[in-house]
């Protein structure tokens, strides 16, 4: 069923929109493939938690953060990755992991990369792993507000997981005093 608070939202706002049902998938590439949709018209949303807030970055499903810029794009000192368990609650009607890119709703402010602002239609989890929703660029950006990064991106092909995995191993390296509490994958101006 589709999240009835953004759904509801864009009949309030008179803005056009599509659903569609796909196979359960999980990753935003995996998605983007099993309903015939460009990975790069296809949103992916990061939540992170950049100086000690919550925030919301909506990408292409091929690309990743680069950990090394993502602060300087966000003008925030520290940039961490965050965990499922920090930002679930905030989304209650979501399941997790496939929260849609209206931070607005949340009090989550958006960040949006440039390249896919630039798409005509985009594509993104309507609260769970079953279906997405289809709107104009235009209409979102226009609804959401979100402040437009071209940096803090890395291209296509990178790999999300292997720069999950190499945040994490650098985590551990860093911080022999880690534990479940302070999951982290910082990143610094």
């Amino acid at each position: 069923m589709l999240m009835p608070q953004i759904t509801k939202y864009l009949k309030q706002s008179h803005i056009h929109y599509q659903s569609q049902s796909h196979p359960l998938a999980y990753t935003a590439q995996q998605i983007a493939e099993q309903s015939n949709v460009s990975g790069l018209s296809f949103c992916k949303t990061v939540i992170v938690i950049a100086d000690g807030k919550l925030s919301m970055i909506v990408m292409s499903a091929p690309y990743t953060i680069d950990f090394n810029d993502i602060a300087k794009a966000l003008n925030a000192k520290q940039v961490n990755l965050a965990y499922e368990h920090q930002f679930r609650n905030v989304f209650p009607d979501c399941e997790t992991g496939a929260m849609p890119p209206f931070g607005n709703l949340f009090d989550i402010p958006v960040y949006m990369h440039d390249q896919l602002a630039a798409q005509s239609i985009i594509s993104f989890n309507a609260g769970n792993h079953l279906e997405l929703l289809q709107i104009k660029a235009t209409d979102f950006i226009g609804l959401v507000e979100p402040t437009i990064i071209s940096t803090g991106i890395s291209t296509v092909g990178t790999g999300y997981e292997h720069q999950h995995s190499r945040q994490g191993m650098l985590r551990h390296l860093l911080d022999p005093e880690y534990d479940d509490i302070n999951r982290t994958s910082t990143a610094y101006i």
